[in-house]
């Protein structure tokens, strides 16, 4: 099987690592001059290792130099196995969402008892850990290493150097719309609430997603998260409205996975260069399939430079699934791609921004 070189980055290149689709998809950042950052996280089904975490040390990185960790979302499919990622990078800061949801909401209050079962095994835990950690490491300030996104937000900013221009990381969302339908979704969990004013509409943690803008000298990255196009003041239309880059970016992560419902044609023309890169790393759980054909079409439309984390079959269907257990081992095909992590890496340096694309298998072009 083909693998990405386990040589690091040159200190005067970028990189951008994109894993999946295992339980979830990580997004690992080389920002120059050996300083790191993480986006997700993606936990390898076969041997449950944190994937951006494995590539790290892999490669012989000190993890003291990873600067900061982004749980964009609290959906499973993103943020397994944050915590441990966090927990291992002790210099790192912790950014999540300005837009608070349930899970998030019930691990700050400790309120074990109030959480539904399936979140407080899963996006809640992840929650309480970093909580957890990041209170154990305050400051002689008393300031937590934790940060809330919302848009327009400066997350970080590295300084240039007599070798390297400066870095900025930049959110670009949850809009102020989607912070606010946010909180009415937790008030919602009152009884009292619902019964003065009916039924709230749960919020989809997509809604309140970190997306993340890039500048490193004349490269632009963008970074879209599972961001959804709406509703109104909410989602790329949002973002569209009320950002506009100096620089288009060259380098796109396809937000959710693919799917038409995070596709937004303003965006691909006003934030993003013609024929950009663009990675992305499948869903493939419950039967649930994306990038669909029809997504796929969409995407090579707009670029030929399209990489995802798994080619080939999708996530068989139930029926399927069960006509293969009646076979046994006879029906097991070892080119499988269900579930296996795979990788994208793209490398470049900052003055020319010509992007050079290694993958690892069962990732390459998007077809």
């Amino acid at each position: 099987m083909k693998s990405c070189s386990a040589e690091p980055p040159k200190n005067n290149e970028l990189e951008v690592s994109i894993f999946g689709p295992g339980k979830g998809e990580s997004i690992v950042l080389h920002l120059g001059m050996g300083r790191w950052m993480v986006v997700d996280s993606c936990i390898d089904q076969e041997d449950r290792t944190v994937s951006g975490l494995k590539y790290l040390r892999k490669i012989g990185i000190d993890l003291q130099n990873v600067h900061m960790i982004v749980g964009t979302h609290a959906h499973d499919d993103h943020f397994a196995g944050i915590a441990s990622l966090y927990e291992a990078c002790e210099n790192a800061t912790f950014v999540v969402s300005d837009a608070l949801t349930t899970a998030e909401f019930m691990a700050l209050l400790g309120a074990d008892a109030e959480i539904p079962k399936p979140a407080r095994y899963s996006a809640y835990s992840e929650y309480r850990k970093i909580f957890e950690i990041a209170e154990s490491r305050r400051n002689d300030s008393g300031i937590a290493p934790l940060r809330r996104a919302t848009e327009g937000a400066r997350l970080l900013h590295l300084p240039a150097t007599i070798d390297f221009p400066s870095v900025t990381v930049t959110a670009l969302s949850p809009s102020e719309q989607a912070k606010t339908r946010a909180l009415r979704a937790i008030a919602a969990e009152s009884p009292q609430v619902n019964a003065r004013r009916g039924k709230i509409p749960a919020l989809d943690p997509n809604d309140a997603s970190v997306a993340l803008w890039i500048e490193v000298g004349q490269v632009r990255i963008l970074l879209g998260a599972d961001l959804l196009n709406g509703p109104a003041g909410c989602g790329w239309q949002a973002v569209v409205a009320t950002f506009k880059p100096d620089l288009p970016a060259s380098l796109y992560k396809v937000a959710h996975h693919g799917g038409a419902s995070s596709h937004h044609q303003p965006a691909w023309d006003k934030l993003l260069v013609g024929n950009p890169l663009a990675v992305m790393a499948p869903y493939r759980r419950g039967g649930i399939n994306q990038p669909q054909p029809h997504d796929v079409d969409r995407i090579l439309s707009l670029t030929d430079r399209a990489y995802i984390t798994a080619v080939g079959s999708p996530t068989p269907s139930r029926a399927i699934r069960r006509e293969k257990s009646k076979l046994g081992t006879l029906a097991q095909n070892p080119r499988s791609v269900w579930g296996k992590i795979g990788q994208v890496r793209a490398r470049c340096t900052p003055d020319e921004g010509d992007w050079k694309v290694d993958t690892a298998s069962p990732a390459g072009p998007l077809r």
